[in-house]
């Protein structure tokens, strides 16, 4: 029978698990406690019981034996035996200590391709080189190990062995016999701790294996880009092996070979991309933290079919059925938001330019203005062409690397928008084939329900009622957190610039006439126009008008040569008729009175000093007082110097009159619209009928 007895640290021990009753119930337990109570008592400084050892990987917890109370130990002794008794052969144990040193070198081991050793291995090995070092400490002091055992003869092996039998407290393994024993320890005490290692597990075994010829022939072969399959690959390294004299190999030994060596040949097997996906470290992201941050985009053909008829060569009407469309998506990872997307037939530069317009004006519509993301990402297709536009609409544009597929959260995105809505109509035509039935719709009944499939029109429908299904479940959340983000990372796009890089343009230029700029958009005729004075000296150019058909309101301008650009806006249309003037109406023609007078006042101006500075020049030049440009530009009697100031009075004189001409001109066009109103007011209404 086990004994619960144990020396340590001069003090005679009990264990634990021989007095609870219920936290890992030893088969010879009394149940005289449990565990809970046991503890709480030996936390206690006034209980009596004491704690003599913690339980670690050494060996089980135990308790001083002469703190127990009368009752608990006589039914230890009544079990087990007498304790004093029991001193002697716990002599083994008092002397036995844990070696961290054999734990730290069988953790450090290494062999054959820099492999280690197996955890519960290196445990059995620190249990074996702890108690042979027990075995060795008495060997050599006998004659205190005999007078311990109360013996004068004594068989100092075999009584080593008995010790070492009965010495259960860590799972040793070591041999039962004394002549067993013997050779191991002495074995241990010559070689040390490597000895008790298999030499399986050492380096000297592993080096037998090949060399590094050998190696490196086998590696190429496993590396190269055709995966030749083992037997292929044993063949041919025993052709070279028997040229070499070296020793054949199995195609067990090529398929140990290709794991151990799977990190110097998985890319020529897979190709540096599988590799950088699979084997290489890569990093963990966390989604931003607040909208607006980053924005990430791709395309997705959708797993809804529709139908469509075509033309075949014969001339025949052709119904297919197979047909999908492509959305390219912009999505903001704060809270997988969708905000921007356009659909087409297929992914397209212009398609990428339609989405993330739908992603600018999505913005206006949440936040009022046009805002535009701190940082976008997206795959290099198209980079180099859609580069400018993604500097553009962001700080900071970085392109995801080539083929990395992890770096873009949008396409694990797009299998749950598949799951979630797609999946859920009949036209759905699945996912990932490889996976097996449980991503594939019944191919048998989508065949029967194919003429149901919605058109091209359709489909397209089904698309927009998912994203913004999906827009309607997040946007609350989005908005909210909106007020979350720094002003440092909210910078907007104003209209001019969203117009270059949105806007649709006829194809054709226009010229400045006095009427303004007149375009045709959609088959209607518009006409723009600008207050800004330098428009106005620009009107011998050529303008490429820049528009947005959700909104005519505003129209870009920009100069043949691209060298201008000018904000229109679209022409205030007068009533012809008085009776149709409003308020507004007036606020307008005084608006482009007050410009024009502005526009004569600067024409005003260049005259002026025009006419100062060649008179300056023709005084100061003599040589040029018999010049027929002087003859034009002075008196008929020469007196330029002395007429000089009155050259200038009489031109301010010119201006006054001007402005005079002017306030006359707004008078009279406000009089005559007065008495126009008062004899429209006296022809409707009869003033006798009150009289």
């Amino acid at each position: 029978m086990e004994t619960p007895y144990i020396f340590y640290d001069n003090k005679l021990g009990v264990g634990t698990q021989f007095l609870v009753a219920d936290i890992n119930k030893h088969e010879n337990s009394l149940q005289l406690i449990n565990y809970r109570a046991l503890r709480s008592r030996l936390n206690s400084k006034t209980s009596p019981e004491k704690e003599l050892r913690k339980a670690s990987w050494s060996g089980p917890a135990l308790v001083q034996f002469n703190s127990l109370c009368k009752e608990w130990k006589e039914q230890l002794i009544m079990k087990f035996g007498n304790p004093p008794e029991k001193i002697r052969k716990s002599y083994f144990a008092q002397h036995y200590t844990p070696d961290r040193k054999a734990f730290d070198i069988y953790v450090a081991h290494t062999y054959g391709d820099n492999q280690t050793l197996d955890l519960k291995l290196v445990e059995k090995y620190v249990y074996q080189a702890s108690v042979l070092n027990t075995v060795l400490k008495i060997k050599q002091d006998r004659r205190m190990y005999a007078k311990a055992l109360g013996v004068t003869s004594l068989d100092i092996w075999q009584s080593l062995s008995n010790d070492v039998n009965s010495f259960r407290e860590v799972e040793h393994g070591l041999p039962t016999t004394k002549d067993s024993l013997r050779r191991k320890a002495t074995q241990y005490a010559k070689e040390g701790y490597v000895s008790l290692i298999s030499g399986k597990l050492q380096n000297n075994n592993a080096a037998k294996i090949t060399n590094k010829e050998q190696m490196a022939l086998l590696d190429e072969l496993i590396a190269k880009h055709t995966n030749l399959d083992n037997e292929v690959i044993c063949g041919i390294y025993n052709t070279v092996a028997n040229q070499m004299n070296w020793p054949t190999i199995t195609a067990k030994t090529v398929a140990n070979r290709k794991t151990k060596s799977n990190l110097v040949t998985y890319a020529g097997r897979n190709g540096s991309s599988a590799l950088s996906d699979k084997l290489l470290m890569q990093n963990k992201r966390r989604k931003p933290s607040t909208p607006m941050l980053y924005w990430t985009l791709d395309g997705w053909d959708v797993e809804l079919l529709y139908q469509k008829q075509t033309i075949d060569k014969k001339g025949r009407k052709v119904i297919t059925y197979h047909n999908k469309l492509c959305i390219v998506a912009v999505l903001d990872p704060f809270n997988n938001y969708p905000i921007g997307y356009a659909i087409g037939t297929h992914e397209t530069p212009q398609l990428i330019k339609e989405a993330i317009q739908n992603a600018m004006n999505h913005t206006k519509e949440l936040f009022g203005d046009y805002y535009k993301p701190y940082q976008i990402q997206s795959d290099r297709y198209s980079v180099k062409k859609l580069t400018p536009l993604y500097q553009a609409v962001s700080k900071i544009f970085t392109p995801a690397k080539a083929k990395n597929g992890k770096s873009k959260v949008i396409e694990p995105y797009f299998s749950t928008i598949n799951k979630k809505y797609a999946r859920m109509h009949d036209n759905w035509s699945g996912y990932n084939v490889d996976s097996g039935s449980k991503n594939q719709p019944n191919d048998e009944m989508l065949n029967k329900i194919r003429h149901s499939f919605p058109d091209e029109k359709g489909c397209y429908q089904q698309i927009v009622s998912i994203m913004e299904t999906e827009r309607a479940s997040k946007i609350k959340d989005f908005k909210t957190n909106w007020a979350s983000v720094s002003d440092e990372f909210k910078k907007t796009i104003d209209i001019s610039q969203y117009l270059l890089l949105f806007g649709l343009t006829t194809g054709f230029t226009n010229q400045l006439r006095g009427d303004g700029i007149n375009i045709t958009i959609d088959g209607q005729k518009i006409t723009y126009d600008s207050f800004d004075l330098e428009f106005r000296k620009l009107s011998h150019l050529d303008w490429e008008i820049h528009y947005d058909s959700e909104n005519l309101n505003h129209v870009l301008a920009v100069s043949e040569n691209g060298k201008y650009r000018f904000m229109l806006e679209q022409k205030y249309i007068q009533p012809m008729a008085l009776a149709d003037h409003k308020e507004e109406d007036t606020e307008e023609l005084k608006r482009i009175r007050s410009y024009n007078k502005e526009v004569v006042n600067y024409i005003t101006e260049q005259r002026q000093e025009n006419i100062n500075t060649v008179h300056e020049l023709f005084s100061t030049k003599s040589e040029l007082s018999d010049t027929l440009a002087k003859l034009i530009l002075v008196d008929s009697n020469g007196q330029h110097k002395n007429r000089r100031n009155e050259h200038k009075e009489i031109n301010t004189k010119a201006l006054e009159l001007l402005t005079v001409k002017n306030e006359e001109d707004n008078n009279t066009i406000e009089t005559n619209f007065r008495q126009s109103q008062a004899e429209y007011v006296n022809n409707k209404v009869n003033f006798n009928d009150y009289l």
